[in-house]
């Protein structure tokens, strides 16, 4: 399936067991050879998970908030306005970061497990760890390296040689960003959002089930 331009689709976080574990909606810029580009605006709608007396779970062990009753609650995506280019079969998503006033910060190499596509977006699984790569190219840092090493080894999460997999991606695109080449070649560095897109809502749809 393709997305058409300017509609709002949806981008899933699953946990192991399949489970919705965060959600994140954004307008489709282009959805072409190069993959799915959407543009997720400060103050667009999110989902995560908290618990049942409304405590958010982002800050708790993967495997605990995963083992106790939660429930999705919506919130907002701050602070940057977020481009997203999601590609079928790769084990990473690449985000262009930008401030209040549209200057580019940065880009966020997010780390994960291609699910597929559904009908209203993508699913991914999310490896815990990611990449922060500065507009030089050539400065980076790992980002959440603690939680990554705890959920290894963790049933239902990765052993070491899936760590080792995880990392050596990570190292791939930062070798990738030093090199200059697609994406890190200066490619939508300059990007502006349609003017009368406002931050992304939730569609109705948003939680429908991966499979038909």
């Amino acid at each position: 399936m393709v997305f058409a331009v300017g509609a709002t689709v949806v981008r899933r976080g699953l946990y192991p067991d399949g489970r919705v574990a965060y959600a994140q909606c954004g307008r489709v810029v282009s959805d072409d050879a190069r993959g799915l580009l959407t543009w997720v605006a400060a103050g667009s709608t999110t989902m995560l998970r908290a618990a049942l007396d409304g405590t958010p779970t982002r800050s708790w062990p993967r495997y605990t908030a995963m083992g106790v009753p939660t429930v999705l609650t919506p919130a907002t995506w701050e602070p940057y306005g977020t481009l997203m280019l999601t590609r079928p079969g790769v084990r990473h998503s690449v985000w262009w970061s930008f401030d209040r006033d549209g200057h580019f910060v940065g880009w966020y190499v997010n780390l994960e497990e291609d699910a597929g596509r559904w009908a209203g977006g993508t699913d991914h699984v999310d490896h815990a760890l990611d990449l922060l790569i500065a507009p030089d190219r050539t400065t980076w840092r790992w980002k959440d390296e603690d939680e990554f090493a705890d959920l290894t080894g963790h049933p239902g999460f990765w052993d070491d040689a899936g760590a080792s997999a995880v990392r050596a991606e990570g190292k791939r695109m930062a070798a990738r960003a030093a090199e200059g080449a697609f994406p890190f070649d200066g490619t939508w560095r300059d990007f502006r959002p349609d003017p009368q897109w406002e931050p992304s809502t939730l569609p109705a749809t948003w939680d429908l089930p991966s499979a038909p």
